[in-house]
Formats: C-alpha cells, structure tokens, sequence
C-alpha cells in the first residue's frame, strides 16, 4: 500500500532530522534497512506529460483513420511509441532532492508544529515507560 503526499512528507522530515541530528546512526540505520539514499526516480514532469498525452491523440487519431487508410496503422504505433517514451521519461525523471534547512546552530532550527507534537508524544511515551 503507498502512502499519501502528506505522509510522504512528514516521513522526509522524520528522515532528514534522524540524520541530521545522529548521521552515523541514520546512516547505519539505512545499512541495515536496505534503505537507500541514492537519487530519487518517478517525478511528473510537464514534458513527460506532453509526450504521453501526445501519444494518446496520436493513437486514437490512427485508429479512427485506419478504415480510410493503411497509413494511419503506422500513425497508431508512432503514437504508441511516442506515449511509451512519455511514461519511460516520467519513470527515470530523478526527483529533486529536498535540501536540508540549515538556520544556525545544532538544536535551535525552527520546528514545525506537527514535528514538535511528534517528538512530545515520543518523549510522554518513554517517561511513561520508566
């Protein structure tokens, strides 16, 4: 099951302030995961689309002219050719990465609200424990 946008989000900031805060243990934490943190693939970009939607009116159009002409068979397999390269350019897109928020000093970087609610729970959770 993929997660939303949202929780996607809110796993990057996880994410960047493990490794922020404790690179070796963020880094040996995704040895052993088989997390990698190599470059991301799968963003949409406008081109991509273009082509893909390009594809698609090519493919229809030849098959809507294939009892007029032979020709329109070649027409409908550029268009499939044409979508095919849309959605391989979609697919090895590297995503951009999202740059760590460097404001100053260890420990004194703004947090947003939900990431302070966040680590509370996590900290009433342990005192609760001990």
């Amino acid at each position: 099951m993929s997660l939303s946008e949202q929780e996607q989000r809110a796993l990057r900031e996880i994410e960047q302030s493990l490794l922020a805060e404790d690179p070796r243990f963020g880094s040996s934490v995704a040895e052993e995961s088989g997390f990698s943190q190599g470059p991301r693939t799968g963003q949409v970009t406008m081109r991509s689309v273009a082509l893909f939607v390009l594809g698609l009116v090519l493919l229809i159009g030849g098959v809507a002219l294939a009892s007029v002409t032979m020709w329109a068979v070649l027409l409908s397999v550029a268009g499939f050719a044409v979508m095919m390269a849309g959605g391989i350019m979609a697919l090895r897109t590297p995503s951009r990465p999202v740059p760590p928020s460097r404001s100053g000093a260890r420990g004194q970087r703004p947090r947003s609200p939900r990431s302070a609610a966040m680590e509370e729970s996590f900290r009433r959770r342990f005192e609760d424990r001990q």
